[in-house]
């Protein structure tokens, strides 16, 4: 095949070699030698075309002599679900403004343990622990309200509820923190 390409492109070439030099022995005022070597030109780019077509080697065809790129392969990881969000809000007006008396909620959401405790700190984490208790999560819920009324306090400030989930094992129990929120009181 690559053969037959070759002698078309041979003898179109030395073709257009003679009907160029027709063209600059008329000065270009030949229409007729023109249009000749407008088409050898072509069938020259169309036989140049199928003989590198030709030469390529392999699957199926390619107008290219390259191997085309192995498409990237698709890896998929299961997504690591949040768990154990943990959410402060004043109950009926909402925000995170409270004075003694107040009522908060906390939510946990996809809660990993069967009990939880919290503890409102003056100030930061590091501050005075004023205000403590226990949430017990019952069997397969998904999220767990509690309801924490805010006890007496001569403490007027920023404060912070930390949450730390309880797990119980032959060495006793264990605590981790999962979350804490901001809230001021007034």
């Amino acid at each position: 095949m690559r053969v037959k390409f070759l002698f078309i492109y041979i003898l179109a070439g030395a073709a257009f070699i003679g009907v160029s030099l027709w063209v600059l022995l008329s000065g270009g005022k030949s229409a007729r030698a023109v249009r000749y070597k407008y088409r050898l030109g072509g069938i020259m780019l169309t036989a140049w075309a199928m003989l590198s077509a030709a030469s390529c080697e392999g699957g199926p065809f390619q107008v290219t002599c390259y191997e085309p790129a192995v498409p990237p392969e698709v890896m998929c990881y299961d997504v690591a679900m949040e768990t154990d969000i943990v959410k402060v809000v004043v109950k009926d007006y909402g925000g995170n403004r409270l004075k003694s008396g107040d009522v908060l909620i906390l939510t946990i959401e996809q809660p990993m343990a069967r009990e939880y405790r919290y503890f409102i700190h003056e100030g930061g984490t590091d501050g005075k622990v004023f205000q403590e208790g226990t949430v017990l999560v019952p069997e397969e819920q998904s999220t767990v309200l509690a309801e924490i009324t805010l006890e007496p306090t001569e403490y007027k400030g920023d404060a912070v509820i930390e949450v730390k989930a309880v797990y119980k094992n032959d060495q006793g129990e264990q605590s981790s923190p999962v979350g804490q929120a901001s809230i001021v009181i007034v």
